[in-house]
């Protein structure tokens, strides 16, 4: 299944034009956690940043699958890192 995901809060929209293939939902969960944490232990991004950020997992048809709020998933990773 193709999943795009697209980073959203109250006052802007960044929206995933290509999208990933993944096997299910599990893996896209997968997906969106390891990229955040990449982010931030490169120094790519600031936790403080993202607050009230959220990242929308969609289908091709544009329906929200999930949706993991940004700040809230870095602190739990580097929790366990």
């Amino acid at each position: 299944m193709r999943c795009y995901f697209n980073l959203v809060s109250s006052h802007q929209s960044i929206v995933d034009e290509e999208g990933v293939e993944v096997a299910d939902l599990g893996e896209a969960r997968t997906i969106v956690l390891k990229v955040a944490a990449e982010m931030v232990q490169e120094g790519k991004a600031v936790i403080a940043d993202w607050q009230g950020w959220r990242l929308e997992a969609a289908d091709s048809s544009g329906a929200t699958l999930f949706a993991i709020r940004l700040d809230a998933g870095v602190r739990l990773l580097e929790l366990h890192h």
